[in-house]
């Protein structure tokens, strides 16, 4: 049920920086239907291994001429995760978009998968990559999605009134 109580103006667009970082999850899972883009590594330094060559010691162009049962294998496995990334995305652009932003409470625990999901993925890139801009995009990613959630936090949550008598 939503709360009667208005946000105040900085609040109340609070669930378009969730919305955002939702819309960035869903490109970023596209990216897996297309497992030849894994040779690029968006959160990396120049030089810096990518998951499958950290993984495989091979970029995935090699993996697939010396390995191609593998490499299909492998494509599999990312397709699967692009669809599952794509789905949880569109819930959680539809979520922010809607009961969120009318500050329901179910929303904004429920939001709390964004901040959690971008520190488990960063820290399993960084273990895989070892690239410290991983974690540093990690930390600022973390940040602005805890700020998303705190900054409607009484929207969500108002002021118990007391009732003097």
């Amino acid at each position: 049920m939503a709360n009667a109580r208005a946000p105040r103006s900085y609040a109340g667009y609070a669930w378009t920086l969730l919305f955002a970082f939702w819309a960035l999850h869903l490109v970023l899972s596209v990216r897996d239907f297309f497992p030849s883009l894994q040779d690029l590594c968006l959160a990396c330094l120049p030089g810096a291994q990518t998951a499958i060559q950290s993984s495989t010691g091979m970029t995935w162009s090699q993996l697939t001429s010396t390995n191609p049962r593998f490499a299909s294998f492998l494509s599999s496995a990312l397709v699967d995760d692009g669809i599952s990334g794509v789905g949880l995305a569109v819930f959680g652009m539809i979520i922010s978009l809607t009961s969120f932003r009318r500050g329901e409470k179910w929303a904004w625990y429920v939001s709390w998968s964004m901040p959690i999901g971008i520190l488990a993925a960063q820290l399993n890139v960084y273990m895989l990559t070892a690239s410290v801009l991983v974690i540093v995009l990690g930390i600022a990613f973390v940040l602005i999605s805890l700020l998303a959630l705190f900054l409607p936090y009484r929207q969500f949550f108002p002021k118990k009134m007391t009732h003097v008598s």
